[in-house]
């Protein structure tokens, strides 16, 4: 026997892996099943594509593995969810199937368009000093590249998609998509939260008909129901409702209780972030978006470190050999290993001082990861902390200009993603911001802030906010130490905050000596 209380079915599928979780109208998360995903597609060093198929077998096998874990209690589920990576596109035909392979959010191809943008919209850009970074926009859009190096897959290509679009077509025999949902190079208009218009500055930018674009829906709308082929394939109650909700971040600002501009949501994942949530549409940058919040109604302002903790995987792999043998003799993982030696860096790293961009964001496009006061004194360790140190100090600065942007204080630090396990980390970055640091109940605070919707559209709150209330639950505190924060900012103040700058005319070589090595 057990006792019947509602749950909802979430899946939050990511670059590598896919994960199937069960959360009660507590937020305590029941059961959860992994599965590891084959490494993604690189023909060269700039590609990165998946199989759309196999990412919903992958949702599939998952779900089938959850469902032998819970026995009985899979009868308790009374709505399911699916939230995934964002800036990823899948090509399916008028059937919906797909005409290619994913490209995801970590792919850097480039393609030269043989139409130009037209004269009056660059003659705009230039004026208001982003002509740039329209042409590197429309360089990197994976819409046009397909356009132009795949005629004929972009000829059979009907609808150009999310991929939360295509798993909720599978799910439910419909093709829509939330609005959280809508964060890639194409043509949606963040203010208004829905497609652009084809007199929009920023409409050529994409070089994708409007018409290709799947149906929008709000958050927290039911999408449709779990067909019955689908609840062959996974095992899921046929006519369970299926319900939008939004992207990761988006619904991990969500599952960090940040449903006000006072707390910043900061993601120490592979792509590193800051986040608030406004009522009002606050560019986080000039001319960049501020994508639509879960929270119907709100935005969610963000400045974004596109490699962000992916650094600490690549130093992991790349000097941290010794660690890694010594944690498979331990049966730890090593990053328990390097945390304990981190410790052993001051405050600062001696001096040592890294900017992180290692990949370059729309408005840096020419800079690269810089490593500055390195002399014979530092260790790897050393390099290992001011990596840390580095994302802090971009995170900070982030936070700084999302605060003058916004004009609203912000108070305290929501922390999630990958790095947020680690206390050592956490206390870096309360040091660092000068604001007190928490963490909730559960790592999988993405699918917590897919089930805060789940069971608000299902009638169980009345708000998102009484779900928060309700489901999200501070367990640790971390408390900046002032002395730290104080050094902190001088290194921040007095070099970090200068490296780009005095650099930029460096960066623009590198970058043009890069693009004729690739010519």
């Amino acid at each position: 026997m057990h006792s019947s209380q509602p749950l909802i079915l979430v899946f939050d599928v990511g670059t590598q892996s896919t994960r199937a979780l069960l959360f009660d109208l507590k937020g305590n998360l029941i059961e959860k099943t992994k599965r590891e995903e084959p490494p993604y597609i690189s023909k060269n060093d700039n590609r990165a594509e998946k199989d759309p198929v196999e990412s919903w077998r992958g949702i599939c096998a998952a779900s089938q593995e959850l469902k032998s874990k819970v026995g009985e209690r899979w009868n308790d589920v009374v709505g399911v969810c699916a939230t995934s990576i964002r800036n990823s596109l899948v090509f399916l035909d008028k059937d919906c199937k797909p005409t290619r392979n994913a490209i995801l959010w970590m792919d850097k191809r480039e393609v030269k368009c043989p139409d130009p943008m037209p004269l009056f919209n660059r003659f705009l850009y230039e004026i208001v000093g982003m002509g740039e970074t329209a042409r590197v926009s429309r360089k990197t859009c994976y819409i046009n590249w397909v356009r132009v190096n795949q005629p004929d897959v972009w000829e059979r290509t009907a609808k150009v998609v999310m991929p939360t679009a295509w798993y909720n077509y599978r799910f439910t025999g419909v093709l829509a998509d939330s609005r959280a949902g809508q964060a890639a190079k194409f043509p949606y208009d963040y203010k208004k939260r829905d497609w652009m218009s084809k007199f929009a500055l920023n409409y050529p930018v994409f070089g994708c008909p409007v018409e290709k674009m799947c149906k929008l829906v709000d958050p927290g709308q039911i999408i449709g129901y779990i067909t019955k082929k689908c609840s062959e394939e996974t095992g899921i109650k046929e006519g369970l409702p299926f319900i939008a909700t939004g992207a990761d971040k988006a619904c991990e600002t969500v599952g960090n209780g940040c449903l006000s501009h006072e707390v910043a949501s900061v993601s120490l994942g592979t792509a590193a972030s800051v986040e608030i949530t406004t009522d009002k549409y606050v560019e986080p940058e000039t001319f960049m978006p501020a994508y639509t919040a879960v929270a119907n109604g709100k935005y969610n302002p963000e400045i974004q470190i596109f490699r962000g903790y992916w650094m600490v995987s690549w130093f992991r792999d790349q000097f941290a050999l010794n660690e890694k043998l010594e944690a498979e003799k331990l049966g730890v993982q090593a990053e328990k290993l390097l945390d304990e030696k981190l410790q052993q860096i001051p405050v600062g790293s001696n001096g040592l001082v890294i900017q992180p961009y290692w990949g370059p964001g729309l408005k840096t496009p020419q800079a690269k990861g810089i490593m500055i006061g390195f002399s014979d004194m530092h260790t790897r360790l050393h390099v290992y902390r001011a990596i840390i140190e580095g994302l802090g100090y971009a995170l900070f600065d982030g936070l700084e200009n999302l605060q003058r942007r916004s004009r609203n204080k912000i108070t305290r630090i929501a922390v999630a993603g990958g790095g947020s396990q680690s206390d050592i980390i956490c206390q870096i970055t309360a040091d660092i911001m000068g604001r007190e640091v928490y963490r909730v109940q559960t790592y999988e605070t993405s699918g917590l802030g897919c089930s805060v919707v789940g069971f608000t559209a299902l009638g169980y709150y009345k708000t998102i906010e009484d779900a928060v209330s309700q489901m999200v639950r501070v367990t640790d505190t971390f408390t900046p130490i002032k002395e730290n924060h104080v050094k902190y900012m001088q290194y921040y103040n007095r070099v970090y905050k200068k490296i780009y700058d005095r650099n930029l005319p460096i960066y623009n070589e590198l970058y043009k000596m890069m693009e004729n090595d690739r010519l």
